[in-house]
């Protein structure tokens, strides 16, 4: 399996395309707002996206997920972030943009285990930055969105965010064994490890 990766859209969202090698099928993390950039990657990349795992629902991050979901690509968000994807909470509205609302192919809760193309992922639920947010664990690879980023964490003042919550999130993924690859919804990539020393916005206590 490889990992490829771009920004998407005018608030620069990370994302991800985890490939299966034997097949050229493609799960897509995040598919940010520009339909042409992701459809441009899937070409130069000489693959088919089946898969759209949304970390959760704003329109920055799952702006293209109603026009991959009309080509057959199967959208997944988790439980409590369902409905936001055809509602305001989804805040295309408040930044003045377009969204196309849809309804998610498959619901996630945590602790669920996926194999979308013979690549197995767990859910991990990370409330905080909306109430639905949700975490992916693929091999030494976490996909936190909008819940960690390298050396800062979410915001909390959009609807259903809650800082104690979120603080709760990062928590227990520094509880987690060892170290992991952090690929977040913005920004660098970083490494849990890098994060437990370094990242200044999280009260431990």
């Amino acid at each position: 399996m490889k990992l490829y990766s771009l920004q998407t859209g005018l608030l620069g969202v990370n994302s991800y395309f985890l490939v299966n090698e034997k097949n050229n099928q493609a799960i897509l993390i995040d598919g940010g707002e520009s339909y042409k950039s992701i459809k441009k990657a899937e070409s130069d990349l000489g693959v088919k996206i089946t898969a759209l795992l949304l970390t959760h629902a704003h329109f920055d991050h799952a702006g293209n997920a109603a026009k991959l979901q009309n080509e057959g690509v199967k959208v997944y968000i988790g439980e409590k972030d369902a409905e936001k994807l055809s509602n305001s909470l989804n805040l295309a509205g408040d930044f003045g943009r377009k969204f196309e609302c849809l309804t998610p192919d498959f619901t996630l809760f945590d602790g669920q285990v996926l194999d979308i193309n013979d690549v197995k992922i767990k859910v991990i639920s990370t409330p905080g930055h909306t109430d639905g947010s949700v975490s992916y664990l693929v091999e030494d690879m976490l996909f936190t969105g909008d819940t960690l980023f390298n050396l800062s964490v979410g915001r909390t003042d959009f609807p259903t965010g809650d800082k104690t919550q979120l603080f709760n999130s990062i928590k227990k993924l520094f509880a987690f064994d060892g170290d992991y690859r952090v690929f977040p919804g913005h920004g660098e990539f970083t490494s849990l490890d890098f994060e437990r020393k370094n990242n200044p916005l999280v009260d431990y206590d």
